[in-house]
């Protein structure tokens, strides 16, 4: 019997993973959102009119400048990323609690973990240190996960060994 109500405590999905699939959703929201935004033309900011001001994405090293471009190494467009992204997290955190991949778990939180700080790297080599609120914000969310994740992780292992 006891065996069981361990079974049980590892499958639920408590607080925790609550707060942490509602993280992964608001991220992955705001990426998709950018995504269909660049790819219909509009500014990066994804509102209208001429979007956050200051350098385009890249980091101002565009022609005569002669500073380094980051966008020109990336393999497809922005606004394709911005969309793979936000299709990366949802499939991610549906695999991480998903019953079925239960034995995976902890590949992929790792897995969510490195994902979403690539994202946070990748945003600052795109943008520099230049300020907007949206692209803060979304950081901020990640880094709460990559934390959160992390206490995920250790609350599982605690609980399973």
């Amino acid at each position: 019997m006891s065996q069981a109500t361990a079974s049980r405590r590892v499958n639920a999905v408590g607080t925790l993973q609550i707060v942490i699939i509602v993280l992964v959703a608001i991220t992955a929201l705001i990426h998709l959102q950018r995504g269909i935004a660049l790819s219909a033309g509009g500014p990066p900011g994804g509102g209208p009119g001429g979007g956050q001001g200051g350098p385009p994405l890249g980091g101002g090293g565009g022609p005569g400048r002669g500073g380094f471009n980051i966008m020109a190494m990336l393999p497809i467009p922005l606004p394709m990323l911005f969309l793979l992204n936000g299709i990366g997290y949802l499939v991610l955190v549906t695999a991480l609690y998903l019953p079925q991949l239960r034995q995976y778990q902890p590949i992929v939180r790792w897995l969510l973990i490195a994902f979403t700080a690539l994202t946070v790297i990748m945003y600052f080599a795109i943008t520099g240190l230049r300020f907007n609120p949206v692209g803060m914000f979304t950081k901020a969310v990640e880094i709460v996960l990559i934390i959160l994740l992390l206490v995920d992780g250790r609350r599982a292992a605690a609980m399973s060994g």
